[in-house]
C-alpha cells in the first residue's frame, strides 16, 4: 500500500514538473521553447575564409528557418585582421564577402561590428567603413558582454 502511494506521488510530481516545462500548442503538449536573447558568431581564426563560411551559414539559416520566424540578427564582433575586409579601400579584394554581408545586413540576418581599437591599430580610417557596419570600442570586451551579461549563445 505504501509502495503504491509512493509510486503515485512520484508519478504525480513527475507530471507536474513536466507540465511546468511544457506548453499546449494546437491541442498537443510540447516542451516549452527557450527564448534566446541573441546569437554571436563564433569567430576563432580571424580570416576571410572563416568569415564567408559563417555568413553562408547565417544565410542558410535564414533561408531554411528565419523567413518563417522572428529572430534577432546574428551579431558579428570582429576584432582581428579581418576588420580590414569592411573598409572601402579593400572592396575589390573582398567583394564577395562584402556583398553577401551587405545583403544579409539589409535583411537583418546579421549585425556586423568592428573593433575601433583594432581598426586604428591597422591604420584604417573608421570613416571609410561601409554604412552597414557598426563599431565597438574594444571587440573582446563586447563579445564578453554579449555572452556573459546579455546571455547570447554562440552561432
Amino acid at each position: 500500500m505504501i509502495i503504491r502511494w509512493l509510486l503515485l506521488t512520484v508519478l504525480c510530481w513527475s507530471v507536474a514538473v513536466t507540465a511546468e516545462e511544457a506548453v499546449i500548442h494546437n491541442g498537443l503538449i510540447e516542451p516549452e521553447r527557450q527564448v534566446v536573447p541573441g546569437y554571436l558568431a563564433r569567430i576563432e581564426q580571424n580570416n576571410p575564409e572563416e568569415l564567408i563560411e559563417i555568413l553562408n551559414r547565417a544565410e542558410k539559416f535564414y533561408l531554411d528557418e528565419g523567413m518563417r520566424q522572428d529572430f534577432s540578427p546574428v551579431v558579428f564582433v570582429l576584432h582581428g585582421p579581418e576588420v580590414a575586409i569592411f573598409f572601402k579601400e579593400n572592396y575589390f579584394r573582398y567583394r564577395s564577402i562584402v556583398d553577401l554581408a551587405a545583403k544579409l545586413s539589409a535583411l537583418k540576418v546579421v549585425d556586423i561590428k568592428v573593433c575601433e581599437t583594432q581598426s586604428h591599430g591597422l591604420g584604417l580610417d573608421l570613416k571609410m567603413l561601409y554604412p552597414f557596419v557598426g563599431t565597438v570600442p574594444v571587440g573582446p570586451i563586447e563579445k564578453s558582454r554579449l555572452i556573459d551579461a546579455e546571455k547570447f549563445l554562440y552561432f
